[in-house]
């Protein structure tokens, strides 16, 4: 259980930017994800050296082939033998990099991690400190007696960084680790922590803090609670892979394609994919055959998410799936600010406006004109329309926690711009949300362009879809129930980009 000596707030300024290497990569070495303790090692050597030199290793993991054509990094993928990039081969690559090593257990290796980079040492379980050694480096630290409170009251605690912070499982290395050691940042995971002491855990960072990772013992709106009332946001991140080399590749100004026009007047609707904040699927799964990656997109409009950390963490990525949009894609920015956070849980107005404006930096980065928020209860907080104020957005897109659909469309306007609600969800094992009940009570309603309730906003469960039988289903194809939906539509019922969307409600009912 989490035990937490007395610390005050850091107080001070919004964070302006996702921290970035200080090094663009410039030559990788492609190595497996270890399956052993080594993978602590090499997470804490990937971090390092994002910020001290242009080379350093890559892992195997999702997506590296596809986006290292938009770099100008040189993969190297064996030595010069043929043998593969191993631990012992890094070691003796990298170790002159390096002052150190910090010597650590299962239990203080978040702490180890930690300090890392004020060491400038790797971080080395026991049974692995004869090959460091044998490369060369000797031991800066020995944390295997520190716990949390020993930790909070050190002084390598106290010169860690108060605008980001990590969640992360000791565990789960390399993924996020790198990062974490990178940023010079706070690394915490407590699995019995209620969310009182959760809260507590992370109450030391300023305002508009960025915590990466999950927690998936505490449940994600006990996490999301608890981040918010301490005007923080959430980067679902926990099983994100080289993002300190990712971190290097400089931010670039993307460009939508021009949406197609549309015929008007009838029944008018938007259709967007939810997860779009998940960083972690950004880089994985997104172009999967049930979502990006399927056949049918571009055969009809639909709007997906991307995150703000996008435009610093992703930017390959980002600029592959922008030049592979079609004219019927869109991109929202995703979701609530620049991560995952309850708006109108915010104690501080003044924090919710900074934020508000590092995000619409991110929204110009990425081309995005709207936004999509996830709230708990607060549709009618005027936290929307501070958010509206503060950025470039044209228009919300509000889904709420307990039901995203739970508002049935209802709009409203901020700022003279629109704050548009779901009406529907495609969600299955949901009463009414299936693509034939959706299909068939959008055709129900008015035509009439003039009345607020012939606008509908579709909000898309990114995991339901259909199976091999065309069932809809958990896991199913999410791009096949949204064409299912689609074909069921009346020919007076035109979809639209979220541009077109918002004009048209500005134009005919503001």
């Amino acid at each position: 259980m989490l035990s937490l000596s007395p610390f005050s707030s850091g107080g001070g300024q919004s964070v302006t930017d996702f921290p970035k290497a200080a090094k663009e990569a410039a030559t990788l070495l492609l190595t497996d994800i270890p399956k052993d303790g080594t993978a602590l090692t090499l997470a804490s050597m990937q971090g390092l050296l994002a910020n001290t030199s242009e080379k350093n290793l890559l892992f195997r993991a999702e997506k590296f082939r596809e986006w290292l054509p938009f770099t100008n990094a040189q993969l190297i993928e064996s030595q010069p033998d043929g043998s593969p990039w191993d631990f012992t081969a890094l070691l003796k690559e990298f170790a002159p990099c390096f002052d150190g090593y910090i010597l650590c257990d299962d239990d203080s290796a978040l702490i180890a991690l930690s300090t890392a980079n004020q060491k400038n040492s790797i971080v080395v379980l026991p049974g692995y400190e004869n090959a460091v050694r044998d490369a060369g480096l000797k031991m800066t630290a020995d944390v295997r007696d520190w716990d949390d409170i020993k930790f909070r009251m050190s002084p390598e605690f106290k010169n860690l960084r108060r605008d980001i912070a990590f969640e992360q499982y000791a565990s789960f290395a390399p993924r996020l680790l790198d990062y974490a050691v990178m940023s010079d940042a706070y690394i915490w995971y407590d699995a019995d922590a209620n969310r009182a002491e959760h809260t507590n855990a992370f109450r030391f960072l300023c305002d508009n803090a960025l915590i990466f990772g999950w927690n998936n013992d505490l449940g994600e709106y006990n996490t999301v609670s608890s981040l918010s009332s301490l005007n923080a946001c959430l980067i679902p991140s926990d099983w994100a892979c080289n993002l300190s080399v990712l971190s290097g590749f400089p931010g670039k100004n993307l460009k939508q394609k021009t949406d197609v026009s549309s015929e008007a007047g009838g029944r008018t609707v938007c259709i967007l994919m939810s997860d779009g904040d998940n960083l972690q699927w950004f880089l994985g799964s997104y172009e999967d055959s049930s979502h990006y990656g399927s056949p049918v997109r571009g055969q009809f409009p639909v709007s997906w998410g991307v995150p703000a950390s996008a435009a610093d963490l992703a930017v390959p990525l980002a600029e592959k799936y922008y030049g592979e949009m079609t004219a019927n894609d869109s991109f929202v920015l995703s979701l609530s600010g620049l991560g995952y956070t309850f708006p109108s849980k915010w104690t501080s107005r003044k924090a919710l406006r900074n934020m508000a404006g590092t995000l619409s930096q991110k929204m110009e980065m990425l081309d995005t004109r709207e936004l999509l928020v996830l709230d708990d209860g607060g549709f009618d907080s005027n936290a929307l329309d501070i958010i509206m104020s503060e950025t470039r957005a044209n228009g919300i897109f509000y889904i709420d926690y307990e039901k995203y659909a739970g508002l049935n469309g209802k709009i409203r306007f901020a700022g003279g711009k629109p704050v548009v609600s779901a009406k529907y969800q495609l969600w299955n094992n949901m009463p009414g949300c299936s693509p034939e009940e959706i299909a068939a009570a959008v055709n129900s309603l008015p035509a009439d362009p003039k009345n607020p309730d012939s606008y509908v906003f579709i909000i898309v469960h990114a995991w339901s879809g259909l199976d091999g039988n065309g069932e809809f289903v958990e896991g199913g194809n999410t791009m096949a129930a949204v064409e299912k939906l689609v074909s069921g539509l009346n020919p007076d019922t035109h979809l639209v980009s979220p541009s077109q969307f918002m004009e048209r409600i500005v134009s005919n009912c503001g």
